[in-house]
């Protein structure tokens, strides 16, 4: 009698806990797609507001012509190379010792190299914005006194 009642507890916490962890499962996945949709909802939201902010910037500028328009690719094209190659050095100096104990990267390596190539593209995201704003600014206060 006694063997047959801790067998029935023990079957109820085993209901129990599989029950518990079946719902834990659910409500995680749920959460974790619930947060993705938001993540990409955020991200077109980005996107768009980008696209608006883009046009406004191409509506401004004037029309360039097929030559001035390879040059101007060109140098697009340079300065990105020579950001990539500046981003690069300075992160890895920053990010991973000079002397390699291991062939692969470490956690911590790898969440420095992830944190310091976000904040650079990120500032020079924003400060070609800000440069791209004051050229407008004073292309149009040119062209107020002209």
């Amino acid at each position: 009698m006694f063997e047959s009642h801790v067998s029935k507890i023990l079957t109820g916490w085993t209901l129990t806990i599989f029950t518990g962890l079946g719902l834990f499962y659910l409500s995680r996945k749920a959460t974790t797609k619930h947060r993705q949709e938001q993540m990409l909802a955020r991200r077109r939201a980005q996107r768009a507001i980008e696209n608006i902010e883009n046009k406004k910037i191409m509506a401004g500028l004037p029309q360039l012509d097929e030559t001035k328009l390879k040059l101007v690719q060109d140098l697009e094209i340079e300065m990105m190379s020579d950001m990539y190659n500046r981003m690069t050095s300075a992160c890895h100096k920053k990010c991973i010792l000079p002397l390699y104990n291991e062939p692969e990267l470490g956690k911590g390596e790898s969440v420095c190299i992830d944190r310091c190539i976000a904040k650079y593209l990120d500032i020079h995201e924003k400060i070609g914005k800000k440069l791209t704003q004051i050229s407008m600014n004073e292309q149009k206060i040119q062209e107020s006194s002209s």
